[in-house]
C-alpha cells in the first residue's frame, strides 16, 4: 500500500469512528428492550462471570424476568454481543454509550475489513478506499452500528469470511481455507439465523474452492475449520437438549407458509422504495428519509449486477451476487412475525450490495464513452451529500418521533422521577404493575443500574393493582403502572411522565 492510501484509509477510518461514536449515548435517544436485556446479563457476567440464571460462561443466554426467579421463558440468546458488552463494561461505567460501544467499534472494523475485501477483489487500493467510505455512508450500516443489537454481530464475520476466502481462491496454503471455515463456525454464535447463514456460506467457501481448482484437502480443510468452535456448544446441547427445539418454537418459524407469501416477502426485499428511499417502516430501523443504501446505490447496484453477471464473471464475483440475493432466504424460510422490511433480520445485504456497488463504479470508468466516467464522479461525489443529509434527520428529528417505539415508558425519567422521590423521603418500596412484562423490567433495571441505584432495585417486586389497597403496603411506597393500568385508591400521583408514579398515601 503506497502512503497516499494508508493516509487516506487512516481519514477514512477516523470518519468511520466520528460518525459512530458522536452522542453515542443519546441517539438513539432512549434505550430499547433488547439492549437493556443484554446489558443486565453483561453486567452480571463481567462481575460474576455468570449469566442470570447462574450458569458460568455459558455459550447461550436465557432471557429471563429478573422479577420471576422461576420464569419459565424459554428464549434462547447466542452470546457474541453478551461477551462484547460484559468485556466493554469490565473497563468503563456501565450506561448507554458502553453497552453500545462494542457494536459501534465492530462497525468500524467493518469498514477495514471492507477495504480489505474489495483491495483483493478489485485489485486497487482505491477501490478498497471507495468500499471502505461507501459502507461508512451505508444509512443501514451507519443505524445499526450504533445499537446494541446482535443483529449486527455476523457483519464482521461476513467481511472477514469474505476476505479469508479470497486469500483461499487464489493461495496453495491450507491455512486460509481452515480460517474461512473456522470464521463461519465462530460466526454461528452471533445472531441465531448464523445457525442457517453460516452452513450455507461453507457450502458457498466448498464450491469456490473446488471451482477454483483447490484440492480435496482444501476442502476438508474448511470444513474442519468450521465445526472446530462448534465443539464448545456440544456439552451444553448435551446437558440441555430441549434448547434447539425450544429457539425453533420461540421463534414461530411457520412451516406452512404458501410459497406464494414466501415470493412475495422475497421480492419486497428487494424493492426498490425499501432499498433506496424508505429503509422500512420501522422506526427503530430507519429514519423513512432514506434507503437502506444510498440513493446513488440505486444507478451502481444495476451497472455492479450488469457488470458481474455479463462483462467480468468470476468465481470472486459470483459470490458476492449469491450473497446479495441470499439475504433475505432465512426470513423467507422462517416467516417470522411481520417478516416484510425487516432490515435486521436482512443486514447482510449490505456489504455485499456496497461491492456490487464498487463494481458498478469500476465498470462505468472502464467504459469508453466520458459521460460515464462522469456519471460515476458525480454519484461518488454525492455519497457525502446524501449522508449529510440522512445524517441531519437521524441527529434531530428522528430521535424525538422514534424515541416511543425504543421505550415507550421512558424509563430513564421513571428512574429520575423516583430517585428524586427517594431524596426528598426514603421510598420503603418500588413496586411495578404485574403489567408490565419482562421487556419493561429489564428497561427499569437498566436505567437504576445506569444511575448507580442498585438499593433502588433491590427494593423492587411486582404488585397486582387491584391489590393496592392491602395494609401490608407501607405508607410512603411507590407504583409505577402499565399503560393499560388505572389509579389505585389511597394512592397520590408524584409524577405524570410517560406513566404514572403514585406514592402509597
Amino acid at each position: 500500500m503506497t502512503r497516499s492510501a494508508a493516509a487516506a484509509l487512516a481519514g477514512v477510518l477516523a470518519v468511520a469512528a466520528f460518525l459512530q461514536l458522536t452522542a453515542l449515548g443519546r441517539a438513539p435517544a432512549r434505550v430499547s428492550t433488547d439492549e437493556a436485556r443484554v446489558a443486565v446479563q453483561a453486567r452480571l457476567l463481567a462481575d460474576t462471570g455468570r449469566d442470570m440464571s447462574g450458569h458460568r460462561l455459558p455459550p447461550f443466554f436465557r432471557i429471563k424476568n429478573p422479577l420471576v426467579p422461576d420464569d419459565p421463558n424459554v428464549t434462547w440468546w447466542q452470546p457474541a454481543l453478551f461477551y462484547l458488552d460484559a468485556a466493554a463494561l469490565r473497563v468503563a461505567p456501565f450506561s448507554a454509550a458502553t453497552v453500545r460501544l462494542p457494536i459501534a467499534l465492530l462497525a468500524v472494523l467493518d469498514v477495514w475489513l471492507m477495504f480489505l475485501v474489495a483491495r483483493r477483489l478489485f485489485g486497487s487500493d482505491w477501490y478498497g478506499l471507495l468500499a471502505a467510505l461507501m459502507l461508512a455512508l451505508t444509512p443501514a450500516h451507519f443505524i445499526f452500528g450504533r445499537q446494541a443489537f446482535d443483529y449486527f454481530c455476523p457483519l464482521p464475520v461476513t467481511l472477514a469470511w469474505l476476505w479469508c476466502l479470497l486469500q483461499a481462491i487464489e493461495s496453495d496454503a491450507n491455512a486460509w481455507p481452515a480460517a474461512a471455515g473456522f470464521v463461519l463456525g465462530a460466526g454461528s454464535f452471533s445472531y441465531i439465523t448464523s445457525w442457517f447463514v453460516m452452513p450455507c456460506y461453507l457450502v458457498v467457501t466448498l464450491i469456490a474452492l473446488g471451482s477454483s481448482g483447490r484440492p480435496a484437502r482444501a476442502l476438508a480443510a474448511a470444513a474442519v475449520g468450521f465445526a472446530a468452535p462448534l465443539l464448545v456448544a456440544v456439552p451444553w446441547l448435551w446437558t440441555h437438549p430441549a434448547m434447539p427445539r425450544e429457539v425453533f418454537a420461540d421463534y414461530r418459524v411457520k412451516v406452512s407458509a404458501p410459497l406464494v407469501s414466501r415470493l412475495d416477502v422475497y421480492w419486497d426485499y428487494f424493492n426498490p422504495s425499501y432499498l433506496f428511499f424508505s429503509g422500512g417502516s420501522n422506526p427503530m430501523f430507519a429514519t423513512r428519509r432514506a434507503g437502506v443504501f444510498p440513493l446513488a446505490a440505486a444507478a451502481l447496484l444495476p451497472c455492479g449486477l450488469w457488470s458481474i453477471c455479463a462483462r467480468r464473471r468470476s468465481i470472486a464475483r459470483m459470490i458476492l451476487l449469491v450473497g446479495f440475493l441470499f439475504a433475505p432466504v432465512p426470513i423467507v424460510l422462517a416467516m417470522p412475525t411481520d417478516p416484510k422490511y425487516f432490515t435486521a433480520r436482512e443486514l447482510a445485504v449490505v456489504p455485499f450490495g456496497v461491492l456490487i456497488g464498487v463494481a458498478g463504479v469500476e465498470w462505468l470508468v472502464a467504459a469508453r464513452r466520458p459521460a460515464a466516467r462522469v456519471a460515476a464522479a458525480l454519484l461518488i461525489a454525492s455519497l457525502p451529500v446524501q449522508f449529510a443529509l440522512f445524517a441531519r434527520t437521524y441527529f434531530t428529528t428522528y430521535q424525538d418521533w422514534s424515541a416511543d417505539r425504543f421505550d415507550a415508558l421512558d424509563f430513564a425519567h421513571v428512574a429520575a422521577a423516583v430517585a428524586a422521590q427517594d431524596a426528598a423521603a426514603p421510598v420503603p418500596r418500588v413496586y411495578l404493575s404485574d403489567t408490565l412484562g419482562e421487556e419493561k423490567v429489564v428497561q427499569w433495571q437498566f436505567h437504576l443500574l445506569a444511575a448507580q441505584r442498585s438499593d433502588l432495585w433491590s427494593r423492587t417486586s411486582y404488585l397486582h393493582v387491584p391489590e393496592a389497597d392491602r395494609p401490608r403496603i407501607a405508607s410512603g411506597s411507590l407504583l409505577i403502572l402499565g399503560e393499560r393500568d388505572r389509579p389505585p385508591a389511597g394512592w397520590s400521583v408524584v409524577d405524570r411522565g410517560a406513566t404514572l408514579v403514585l406514592r402509597r398515601d
